[in-house]
């Protein structure tokens, strides 16, 4: 039994301490990051000139940032899918990686204004528009509500 506790705070121990490493955060070459990250790069902001590039490395994850020299930036998960896009430039986020459905609905009800930030998760995306209104859209690009 008291082999079983000492193992258990071991175990428990050993958590802890992953639990509190920081995360790391180094500089790479665009060329090194996953091929889908540099394809949307190339393909969406062909027109930027890249300013730096960096890794987080993270307990059991490892993401990519992309910056460009206008302070736009993106981040790409480990396998390059684009999870945040920020662009304050007079035209916005490119339109083409937009959700149709999401696109509609700015258009339809926010005439004149354009998507400035972008990011996605599981449970869908969070947009905010040049005139700093926050909106969340489900999955499948439905608002489910004005944010604040």
């Amino acid at each position: 039994m008291k082999n079983q506790v000492l193992a258990a705070i071991v175990v428990a121990l050993a958590f802890a301490s992953c639990a509190c490493t920081k995360p790391e955060k180094r500089v790479v070459e665009f060329t090194s990051m996953p091929q889908q990250a540099q394809t949307f790069i190339n393909t969406h902001f062909a027109d930027k000139q890249i300013a730096i590039c960096y890794q987080d490395r993270e307990l059991f994850d490892k993401d990519y940032e992309v910056i460009f020299m206008d302070g736009s930036n993106v981040d790409f998960t480990s396998s390059g899918v684009w999870t945040e896009v920020e662009d304050r430039d007079a035209d916005g986020i490119p339109t083409a990686i937009i959700p149709a459905a999401i696109l509609e609905y700015v258009n339809a009800r926010h005439p004149g204004q354009y998507i400035v930030e972008i990011s996605k998760d599981r449970q869908g995306y969070d947009v905010e528009l040049n005139t700093t209104i926050e909106l969340e859209f489900n999955k499948n690009g439905q608002l489910r509500r004005y944010d604040d």
